[in-house]
């Protein structure tokens, strides 16, 4: 038996990085999951790979909520609940000074994160029985502000806000909320970071980001899902309104 057995997931952003791993595990865990995510993130190829599991998708932008709430009402016609909902599409934005960064990209960076997350809870909630779990998947640079990622702080600090606030919303129906903030992750997405603000190769910008890092090293996809699976299972129904650090001590 599975921690997550026929358990109904929705995860946004699944189709790469955190969100992928997230996926996978809760997959062999036994639980439904529904992904949404973009083409661009290899959405069909992850279907085509997965083929066979209990995962269905929506190929959809969680700025765009009529897209949302069709996957909504998708996973809510084939399984009639939702057990867990993970807000966990994400973009990283520019690297630059708040004097030089552009508008339009803060603007995109706080639509993905912040009402992506919003378009995709308020659709999701109606569905939601008491004592499932919704997590938003921040960062260590939602409770730190670091320089030249103005748009990407400024979105998961607000991530965090939103998640405290729902979090006392729902404790009575015992529906815990929490966010997962990873520090520097492994993957491209974390990469794609690292070179823009060392001006480094990837090697270099990781070497210089490891130590950054009290454990010396980034963390992987599949500790940062592991998390996940903690918040969202049984073992974690005393928690809420938490920011789940993963962050080998970057945060203090």
């Amino acid at each position: 038996m599975g921690i997550l057995d026929n358990k109904v997931v929705v995860i946004t952003g699944g189709a790469s990085g955190i969100g992928l791993a997230t996926t996978k595990l809760f997959l062999a865990e036994g639980a439904h999951v529904h992904i949404l995510d973009r083409e661009s993130n290899g959405f069909t190829a992850v279907l085509d790979e997965l083929k066979g599991t209990n995962v269905t998708g929506h190929h959809a932008d969680v700025t765009d909520r009529a897209a949302v709430d069709s996957a909504i009402a998708a996973t809510v016609t084939a399984h009639g609940t939702i057990d867990v909902v993970i807000c966990n599409a994400g973009i990283s934005g520019e690297v630059a000074p708040l004097v030089d960064y552009p508008a339009e990209v803060f603007e995109r960076v706080l639509k993905v994160h912040v009402m992506g997350a919003f378009n995709t809870l308020q659709s999701a909630l109606p569905h939601v029985p008491d004592g499932a779990s919704i997590i938003i998947t921040s960062s260590i640079t939602g409770l730190v502000g670091p320089p030249m990622v103005s748009g990407y702080s400024t979105a998961k600090h607000a991530q965090v806000g939103m998640m405290r606030s729902l979090a006392a919303e729902l404790a009575p129906r015992g529906i815990r909320v929490n966010t997962v903030n990873p520090g520097p992750v492994d993957n491209g997405f974390q990469d794609h970071i690292e070179t823009r603000v060392t001006g480094l190769d990837a090697a270099g910008a990781n070497s210089v980001f490891n130590e950054m890092i009290p454990l010396g090293r980034h963390i992987t996809v599949d500790e940062v899902a592991q998390s996940m699976l903690f918040l969202a299972g049984p073992h974690s129904t005393g928690i809420t309104s938490t920011t789940f650090r993963v962050d080998g001590g970057m945060g203090g």
